[in-house]
């Protein structure tokens, strides 16, 4: 130990004397300084400071094969979960290149020169920090230092103002949502979610500006680990400048996993989660890309499975040619990221209606799943960034709400008044991680072309939409038969329908349908994943009828509930029916086209006690019809009997008797 000590201090002094006797040779005779950084030298005044990549050639002057790579001194970089996830979720589990650390005398001996150092990247195999016009200089002579380039950096702009939206098309079952329903529902999630799916077990690590932990939406909030990559301590909250940090983070982190009921839910609230403070919003000090590689490396050692990313890098990344998935050092890093087993959901960028447009690295990455917006129509934003990439491939993959988006505010409450693509991308990790959930064992290319399957343009992609908005259920390849409109006949229409189920591979489904008129046909073709309904309307079945049809695959199974209408055709243009009579569950009132609107309906006991008239909720105009589902006016079920219907419209006036079973 006392040679190895001796040799390597000896190296070290060696190599740093001999950098500092070589005179200094900015471009054109220093090939190891990249382009963009040689011009800002040769312009910079005197002691201005860079920050700066320094890549190396190899990852030490000793042997690697026998003394790094192995797992006995590798080991004790990652947790056991990290360990697992890359058994589990990549084709090489074992530890390789990228994992070995950066060589410590390498990085010492830039110390040595004068360089101020912020972060070592064992996977770029490069350390970002600061050094003037001379250092720089003298780095570069080093023979194992193999390239020198700028750290990316951004300006942050303020995300797009838009207004919030009316709450709308909420089912009672839905109201825990809040007015996070649209954005959740738009992408099939409370659909996972009713199946147990919410994101349990699943490690996403979220970079963004800031967090403030002790709002209401993070009460229940599973917290792993957290780690400020700026100030390089744990207080991911803490701010020094009146913009307060943590706004932007607070917002992401609460529409990815906040969790308060008739207010928000988090796409994927019951997940693990490690927060990273990795970007500065105010503009004096723009983000940088070393602090994102920083906090990927950082997620790889926890364990993570999901990286969720609300940045952007564009500065040093102005021109089109280096959005090609292979330049930008951040776009490099999420790669090795993928690799790692970890999927990278990444916000493509507000830059559509600015002079660069273009999706901001590490969005063009091939992996990178690179996230637009659209609004709580699915029609895309005029800011959402465009592609396709340098080298011709389609961006962004996927979009996601992004305008009137509901989250935490900062300090505290809430509003659906958040817009930018910074909310499409928390959107699409926490799909990714109730996904992840459902299959433990998929890559993040498998995720990735899973979630591309499901989208709505996938079959006719472009570079503003990508390949469109996902089905989260879709893409969990589970159960599903295809959703059926409303239908309404009249005696004497007939119905032919065919049902057909999609999910779960090649197995075959058992389809069955219950609840069905009694002159149905049903014909299943189990091998086909169809089935065929065949039905003349009968005055017998004149009513509301909802059968429930069920495909079964033995281990999960899904149902539809179909409405199904069947009412008379009047002879009398104000004649007003009711069917079925007796009924059971529901009982549906038809007023003829010449009966005019109704101005009271209403349901009573054979005593004359009036139990239910909220009608105008349950009035279909288009159809004229009212249901009543069995229920008084605080919504709990009748007893069977006897009851009688009054009906008032602006023409007509009657009572008609029925029975409940």
């Amino acid at each position: 130990m006392q040679k190895y000590f001796i040799l390597v201090i000896m190296f070290i002094v060696a190599t740093v004397a001999a950098a500092a006797e070589i005179p200094l040779q900015i471009a054109p005779h220093q090939p190891k300084i990249g382009k963009l950084l040689e011009d800002s030298l040769l312009t910079a005044p005197a002691g201005q400071r860079f920050k700066i990549w320094v890549f190396f050639t190899d990852k030490g002057i000793f042997d690697t094969q026998s003394y790094k790579m192995t797992a006995a001194n590798l080991r004790p970089l990652f947790s056991e979960r990290a360990v697992n996830r890359r058994v589990h979720r990549t084709n090489s589990p074992s530890f390789d290149f990228y994992d070995i650390p950066v060589n410590a005398d390498y990085v010492r001996s830039l110390e040595l020169l004068g360089m101020e150092i912020s972060h070592q990247s064992r996977w770029l195999n490069a350390v970002s920090g600061y050094a003037d016009y001379e250092i720089i200089g003298r780095l570069a002579a080093l023979r194992y230092v193999a390239e020198i380039k700028p750290v990316a950096r951004t300006l942050p702009r303020p995300e797009p103002s838009y207004g919030s939206f009316k709450l709308r098309d909420i089912s009672p079952t839905d109201l825990v949502y809040g007015s996070s329903f649209i954005q959740l529902n738009q992408i099939n999630i409370p659909r996972m979610h009713r199946r147990g799916f919410t994101g349990k077990g699943v490690l996403v690590a979220i970079f963004d500006t800031g967090f403030k932990l002790d709002h209401t939406a993070f009460d229940s909030l599973s917290l792993v680990a957290k780690y400020d990559f700026i100030n390089k301590d744990t207080s991911v909250g803490d701010t020094t400048h009146p913009s307060s940090e943590p706004s932007h983070g607070t917002t992401t982190l609460s529409v990815l996993g906040g969790f308060v009921p008739n207010t928000l839910i988090g796409a994927a609230y019951d997940a693990d989660f490690a927060v990273a403070k990795t970007e500065r919003t105010w503009e004096e000090v723009p983000a940088e890309e070393d602090d994102w590689a920083a906090a990927a490396e950082w997620a790889d050692s926890l364990g993570a499975e999901i990286i969720s990313s609300s940045l952007g890098y564009s500065l040093w990344y102005t021109s089109y040619e280096d959005l090609d998935g292979q330049t930008a050092v951040v776009t490099l890093a999420a790669e090795i990221a993928v690799s790692r087993g970890i999927a990278v959901f990444n916000s493509a960028g507000n830059e559509r209606q600015h002079l660069f447009h273009y999706i901001t690295p590490p969005a063009d990455g091939a992996s990178v799943i690179a996230m637009g917006a659209v609004d709580d129509e699915g029609m895309i934003t005029a800011f959402s960034s465009a592609g396709p990439t340098y080298d011709g491939r389609i961006k962004p993959d996927l979009v996601a709400m992004g305008t009137g988006v509901c989250g935490a505010n900062y300090p505290s409450g809430f509003s659906c008044s958040h817009s930018g693509t910074s909310f499409a991308a928390p959107l699409g990790a926490g799909a990714g991680a109730l996904l992840l959930q459902a299959h433990p064992d998929w890559s993040p290319l498998q995720l990735k072309d899973a979630m591309l399957r499901s989208a709505d343009r996938y079959n006719n992609p472009d570079n503003l939409y990508g390949y469109g908005l996902f089905d989260t259920y879709k893409a969990a390849d589970f159960p599903l038969i295809t959703p059926i409109d409303p239908i309404y006949l009249v005696v004497c229409d007939s119905l032919n329908l065919t049902i057909t189920v999609s999910g779960m591979g090649i197995e075959v489904p058992n389809i069955t349908a219950v609840n069905l008129p009694a002159s149905a046909i049903f014909i299943a073709d189990n091998s086909k994943r169809t089935a065929d309904l065949r039905y003349l309307a009968k005055i017998e079945d004149v009513g509301l009828w909802e059968p429930l049809f069920i495909a079964d695959f033995g281990t999960l199974a899904d149902t539809f509930h179909l409405q199904l209408t069947i009412a008379t055709r009047p002879q009398d243009g104000g004649h007003i029916t009711v069917g079925p009579n007796p009924f059971s569950d529901s009982l549906t009132i038809f007023l003829g086209s010449n009966a005019g609107r109704p101005t009271e309906i209403s349901i009573h006991t054979a005593n004359g006690e009036k139990v239910w008239d909220n009608f105008t909720d349950n009035y279909n105009s288009a159809r004229a019809t009212v249901t009543w589902r069995g229920i008084n006016n605080s919504g709990e079920k009748v007893a069977s009997g006897v009851y009688f219907v009054v009906v008032k419209t602006e023409r007509v006036q009657t009572k008609i008797k029925v029975f409940k079973k």
